[in-house]
């Protein structure tokens, strides 16, 4: 009987010392950015969205950026009452998810609370470039090279095919029709969105444009909080912005955050 409990105690105090040190070793251990993306995922859903807030910009720090990352991030300031900020970062999000109904709701959503001014492209836009702004640009890109791809495919098989069935060139001038489309959606998309700086409004207050880089200037126009512009200029603390309806003047670089 004393044999064996000290055998038991023996026991119990070897998996008391292994319980400790995988302790040890797990609090040791450097956290990843995918736990911490968990980790602030769980501290919204419990409601501390003041620390998710934290947590997620964290996440951001360490160089990890996803679309989710950035939704969820706007999604912390909405609940934590910063709407200009959340719209920042739903706008953030929508480069990598351009499509996501989620995304486009809630952005939508915190746009009436602010009565943010919304660009929309003219119909002839949506016409012409069908997936510019509904496609990510990395995705775009893929298209367009499995589309070239796919056309020198048809028309080398045309070419060497000794009968040259007509259904084969059809097949061709159609991916010729898509590869079209695809690029010029591609193009204007660089044009637009890619290869121009733009920004939103954080000031809860609507922020004076004036005609020159200076707080002595006249005051051109007003630009509400979530308002996104085009980024023309920089000069010192001044940003020369401009709206969708194309009028222009400077503001204060505080007062807004580049995407």
């Amino acid at each position: 009987m004393s044999s064996n409990k000290y055998q038991m105690l023996d026991t119990f105090t070897l998996c008391g010392v292994c319980l400790c040190w995988a302790t040890a070793l797990a609090a040791a251990a450097p956290t990843t950015p995918q736990t911490a993306f968990f980790r602030a995922n769980t501290l919204y859903t419990q409601g501390q969205y003041a620390e998710a807030v934290a947590a997620y910009e964290a996440v951001l720090q360490s160089g990890l950026v996803s679309g989710n990352l950035y939704f969820n991030l706007g999604n912390s300031y909405f609940k934590a009452g910063q709407v200009g900020r959340a719209i920042l970062n739903y706008e953030r999000a929508r480069r990598f998810l351009p499509s996501d109904p989620d995304l486009e709701a809630n952005l939508r959503f915190a746009h009436s609370l602010t009565g943010a001014e919304v660009c929309r492209p003219p119909l002839w836009q949506r016409l012409v470039f069908p997936f510019a702004q509904r496609v990510a640009t990395d995705r775009l890109v893929w298209l367009t090279s499995a589309a070239y791809t796919l056309l020198f495919v048809v028309f080398a098989a045309y070419r060497l095919w000794p009968r040259r069935p007509q259904w084969l060139l059809s097949v061709g001038w159609g991916v010729t029709a898509c590869l079209v489309v695809i690029t010029l959606s591609l193009a204007q998309q660089l044009r637009t969105s890619d290869w121009q700086r733009h920004a939103v409004v954080l000031e809860k207050e609507d922020a004076p444009v004036r005609f020159e880089p200076a707080v002595s200037g006249t005051v051109h126009f007003s630009v509400t909080q979530g308002t996104r512009v085009q980024v023309l200029d920089v000069r010192e603390d001044w940003w020369q912005v401009a709206r969708c309806d194309g009028r222009r003047g400077w503001i204060e670089k505080d007062a807004l955050e580049e995407l």
